[in-house]
């Protein structure tokens, strides 16, 4: 017997199908390289990166900027526009408003001039004078409109029927129940303004400090009244308000537009 070693032995050919098998399973493995799945993590981390704790403040800020400038630029707007188009005689005028009641008196709801709070924004100071005109809307007798501070009106219409304008602008009234007035307006001595006649009735007033009611009533003080009124205020300092305002809201929009386009610049040069 002769003994054979395997180096001996000449190797024998794969038939063509097992040399495929072959080569299948020793293929490439499925799946991402290590280096490519640590780049991929990489890059996602970056991404969450970008918007860092300052990147947020800075949009957040900017957009404040912006909203903060909206009503800035719209009430140096509304400003200007009254100045160049609602003037009349020298006065920035209202439109028309209609107010009627069953009662015996129109009164508007208490106005602060000069005032803690909201009444800084038109102290006396910045108005030369005010003009309010009254139309009866039917053909009766004598009107009055008079204005006097708010704790006289309030007395004296104590416990009459008449009716508050709770906004102007907006024609909204509230009706006040109670019973007939005791004395005709014009026997009243606390009134610093008024006018008394038939037909449309101006008065104008110079304002000062204070908390002030205008009142349109019958001069005889009888009940019902229906009427149109409008206001004005000779404001010279107008145009430059509208100036100061539309100043300011174009800085803030400015500021807020750089805070917000800047954010997200540096995010997409990360």
């Amino acid at each position: 017997m002769v003994a054979v070693t395997q180096s001996q032995v000449p190797p024998r050919a794969l038939p063509e199908s097992d040399e495929r098998t072959v080569e299948e399973t020793t293929g490439p493995t499925v799946g991402l390289p290590q280096d490519s799945a640590t780049a991929t993590t990489h890059k996602a981390g970056a991404r969450r990166a970008e918007w860092t704790a300052g990147r947020i403040a800075g949009l957040v800020i900017g957009v404040l900027l912006v909203l903060l400038s909206l009503p800035l630029l719209g009430g140096g707007g509304t400003a200007l526009w009254a100045d160049r188009t609602q003037r009349e005689a020298g006065y920035a005028t209202s439109d028309v408003h209609h107010f009627s009641s069953s009662g015996s008196a129109l009164a508007t709801v208490s106005t602060e001039l000069g005032s803690a709070g909201v009444g800084w924004l038109y102290p006396p100071g910045l108005l030369d004078k005010i003009r309010i005109r009254v139309t009866p809307n039917d053909a009766g007798g004598p009107m009055f409109v008079g204005i006097a501070r708010s704790a006289d009106v309030d007395g004296y219409l104590a416990g009459v029927d008449h009716t508050v304008i709770t906004e102007f602008f907006g024609d909204k009234t509230e009706a006040v129940d109670g019973g007939a007035l005791s004395a005709p307006p014009g026997s009243q001595d606390f009134w610093v303004a008024s006018a008394t006649g038939s037909g449309p009735q101006t008065l104008t007033w110079e304002p000062t400090d204070g908390s002030w009611t205008v009142v349109v009533m019958n001069a005889d003080g009888h009940p019902g009244i229906d009427v149109g009124a409008d206001l004005g205020a000779k404001v010279p300092a107008l145009p430059w308000i509208a100036l100061g305002f539309l100043v300011a809201g174009a800085l803030l929009l400015a500021g807020g537009v750089v805070l917000v386009v800047g954010v997200f610049r540096r995010n997409r040069t990360t």
